[in-house]
């Protein structure tokens, strides 16, 4: 099998740092840890930061990048950034329809 374009990794990338991310701030799953760092932090920046798009993104994009540009032909990390993409689109059309 030929790799990946590389367009299509990075296009693959950028939306798994988008589900990662909205994963971390916004995701009813990840409620409990957002309610744990407010009940024991308080209003402070690392609140802030678990509810910050922004702020996660660079992070996650930060660990991503290095996963990418060194194994970004590996097929498990292509099947990972698949699935995250395919998360991330099917939860945006899913939003679009209701």
């Amino acid at each position: 099998m030929s790799p990946a374009p590389a367009w299509l990794v990075a296009v693959l990338a950028v939306v798994a740092v988008y589900r990662l991310s909205r994963l971390v701030t916004g995701d009813y799953i990840t409620r409990p840890m957002r309610t744990w760092v407010n009940e024991h932090y308080g209003e402070n920046r690392l609140s802030y930061f678990v509810t910050c798009d922004w702020c996660v993104s660079f992070w996650v994009g930060a660990l991503v990048a290095p996963v990418v540009v060194w194994w970004g032909d590996n097929r498990a990390v292509l099947a990972g950034l698949l699935a995250l993409t395919a998360s991330a689109v099917a939860g945006l059309l899913a939003s679009v329809v209701e």
